[in-house]
């Protein structure tokens, strides 16, 4: 005759070697086991299961909820910055990050303009891992000093006067940042335009830095 030991015994050794699948096919199979002499397995059973899988499910929460790395400084090539910009990235949320950067750079011979800018975005990024896809939306207010007569985006700027240039741009990208922190990669579509969208430049950035 079985008894209630042996019965369990079994059940419960296929059980906890089962994979998440398995289990649950375990759990609908518990209200057919048969009632014997010594106690009802279906109720220890259940009670297991419940608890096995209760816990799976606190382990899956506090892992989606631990700490994670809120700054990160990255230096972008092109992108933003027009020709490169130095950035510090605060994540609000892990989900919500917000943009603070900085380029100043000419080209002599080629472009002597110089450009000052400060790239300003809001993010959001997709995703619970390392892999997010990356959506932002912001600014970058330029201040131009042009030694000679030059049209920039549509806006003339005469010699050796300061102005001043803003470009709206967005972001869509990949972005590469572990939740521990770490290694930072992003690859990005990034045009910019003035507000007045006369002309855009259908740009793209590559960035690299560090998560802390």
């Amino acid at each position: 005759m079985q008894t209630f030991g042996s019965g369990c015994d079994i059940f419960f050794n296929e059980f906890l070697g089962a994979t998440v699948n398995r289990k649950l096919k375990f759990f609908v199979a518990i209200l057919g086991l048969p009632r014997v002499n010594s106690g009802d397995c279906r109720i220890s059973a259940a009670l297991t299961v419940l608890v096995l899988l209760g816990a799976g499910t606190h382990s899956t929460v506090a892992q989606e909820e631990r700490p994670f790395r809120r700054s990160a400084f990255y230096i972008e090539a092109l992108g933003q910055g027009i020709l490169y910009s130095i950035n510090y990235d605060h994540r609000l949320t892990p989900h919500i990050s917000l943009r603070a950067g900085f380029t100043h750079w000419s080209l002599p011979f080629i472009f002597p303009t110089k450009m000052t800018g400060f790239p300003i975005m809001g993010n959001y990024l997709s995703g619970k891992g390392s892999h997010h896809l990356e959506l932002g939306i912001g600014a970058v207010p330029f201040i131009v000093t042009a030694p000679e007569q030059t049209t920039i985006f549509g806006a003339e700027f005469k010699g050796e006067v300061l102005g001043a240039l803003i470009l709206g741009t967005t972001t869509i990208g990949y972005r590469y940042q572990p939740r521990d922190g770490g290694l930072v990669f992003r690859i990005a579509f990034t045009p910019l335009s003035p507000l007045s969208f006369e002309k855009v430049l259908l740009s793209g950035g590559i960035s690299l830095g560090y998560a802390f």
